[in-house]
């Protein structure tokens, strides 16, 4: 059997207001509720209602010849239910066919399986629940933050009872192995490992609207002959941002007709099936393990974490946010620990990328450079630390002050 795997990403950071030096220690809302909502709607209106119903459509033609998968963060759950609930409620109808698998992610988007084990399964447990509270199904199985993976996430994964888990097909990594077959981790040998075609997906994210390209303009029929002559096409997995479809890519570049074409062309012309990873790891075995010592992801051309943490900026900022987990979660303070998860969202990371200084990142979001982020950004977490030291001395005084009434009550 030869499948197509389609998924896409659906996240949204939360926008954080400008927040100065002399806030510390007086002013504990952090985030720009009004920009973050303006943000949903635009990308709801150039995206998430207009694709959700080509979607549907296209489910409600081919019934259960099409499937896909979503991978939505916690957040941006929470996003939707507060601030776009009919956004919410065009997800729940595409799950609702059966047609769509929901998979497990960081409820916070972050980066915290490379530095707390714990956080990580705390973090994948949450969204689990939200999943299940918000769309009633459960997820069984894994993509990572902008797919990052590496072995020993993998073992993490598997002592979590997933079956498997997409991740980018680094070519650093795969060497002359092909994306297009089921692997399995070399450690956790049960978990398997689906690698996403990084050249059909970029394909569609990166170059479609490119008028310099050669292969542009790209049409459905010409991307389905592009599938059909790879010769190793057991399983073609295509993965990327929901916002390519009306919002990256809005609707005049042709996008649209271009999803909605290819499962025509599809089933016209090959022997293809849309299945879902959980489909394809029920029904393929894994060929061979695959070593992955090192963290990879779909970000930049690396395909690492440097896009997160490639200069001091970012990793001293990503480390300082570890270093008082124990800290902050000692508290049991839940708005505290919120604020804390919050600051681990990996686009505050890609916020400080020094590579966006030259480029036009930063004309419509709430930072001037990667260095006014990075300032922002550790003003609330200083804030974030005064906060946690306030209320460990003020629960010592409160200790201290009722031992003492006790012991007075009994002389």
């Amino acid at each position: 059997m030869n499948a197509i795997c389609l998924n896409f990403k659906v996240h949204l950071p939360y926008k954080y207001k400008r927040y100065h030096f002399f806030d510390i220690g007086s002013e504990h809302v952090y985030y720009d509720y009004n920009a973050t909502k303006e943000l949903l709607q635009m990308v709801a209106k150039r995206c998430y209602i207009p694709a959700n119903n080509m979607m549907m459509n296209l489910i409600e033609r081919y019934g259960d010849k099409v499937s896909f998968s979503f991978t939505i963060s916690g957040i941006m759950m929470e996003m939707m239910h507060n601030f776009s609930p009919q956004v919410l409620d065009s997800f729940k109808t595409l799950v609702s066919t059966g047609r769509v698998e929901l998979m497990a992610t960081p409820y916070y988007h972050s980066l915290a399986a490379i530095k707390s084990s714990d956080e990580f399964k705390k973090q994948v447990k949450l969204q689990q629940k939200m999943t299940m509270e918000t769309f009633g199904v459960a997820s069984v199985n894994f993509i990572n933050t902008d797919m990052m993976y590496a072995d020993y996430i993998g073992v993490l994964l598997s002592e979590m009872g997933f079956k498997g888990i997409v991740t980018e097909g680094a070519k650093h990594v795969l060497g002359w192995r092909s994306p297009n077959y089921v692997y399995s981790n070399p450690i956790a040998r049960n978990l398997k490992v689906l690698f996403r075609n990084q050249d059909l997906s970029d394909d569609i994210a990166m170059r479609f609207s490119n008028s310099f390209w050669t292969g542009y303009p790209l049409t459905a029929e010409k991307f389905v002959d592009w599938l059909m002559r790879d010769p190793n096409h057991r399983t073609i997995t295509i993965g990327m941002d929901y916002r390519v479809v009306g919002d990256y890519m809005d609707s005049s570049s042709g996008i649209f007709n271009f999803f909605a074409g290819i499962p025509e062309n599809v089933f016209k012309y090959t022997d293809f099936h849309f299945l879902t990873p959980n489909a394809i790891f029920d029904k393929m075995d894994a060929v061979a393990p695959v070593y992955i010592p090192t963290e990879i992801s779909w970000q930049t051309a690396q395909r690492d974490t440097t896009a997160w943490l490639g200069n001091d900026l970012q990793r001293d900022f990503f480390n300082k946010i570890y270093v008082i987990e124990e800290q902050i979660k000692h508290t049991r303070d839940n708005a505290l620990i919120h604020d804390w998860r919050m600051l681990q969202d990996a686009d505050n990371m890609l916020d400080m990328n020094l590579r966006w200084l030259n480029e036009k990142r930063y004309d419509n979001t709430e930072y001037l450079s990667p260095y006014n982020a990075y300032i922002n950004l550790m003003n609330i977490y200083n804030d974030l630390e005064m906060r946690t030291q306030q209320l460990k001395f003020s629960r010592m005084a409160m200790r201290k002050r009722i031992k003492k009434e006790g012991v007075e009550v009994v002389n």
